[in-house]
């Protein structure tokens, strides 16, 4: 996955939130663009661990019956 970085061409978008959260991250001095791209890194993220997890997902149904029938291959 790509990251967001100073060298990314940047484009506008129309978003709408709630007034009082966007209040509120101006108050602290928070970005909202910096905030917005954080967040959409870390869904990102989670979505593509989790899409490797269901890919996987036999191969650790296979591990761990294994285990179950010989235990633990460094015992």
């Amino acid at each position: 996955m790509r990251q967001a970085s100073d060298k990314t061409r940047r484009r506008r978008y129309s978003l709408t939130a709630d007034p009082n959260l966007v209040e509120r991250v101006r108050h602290e001095n928070g970005c909202l663009s910096t905030l917005l791209e954080g967040s959409m890194l870390a869904f990102l993220k989670q979505r593509e661990l989790e899409r490797w997890k269901e890919e996987n997902r036999q191969s650790f149904e296979s591990y761990n019956a294994m285990v179950e029938r010989s235990g633990l291959l460094s015992e």
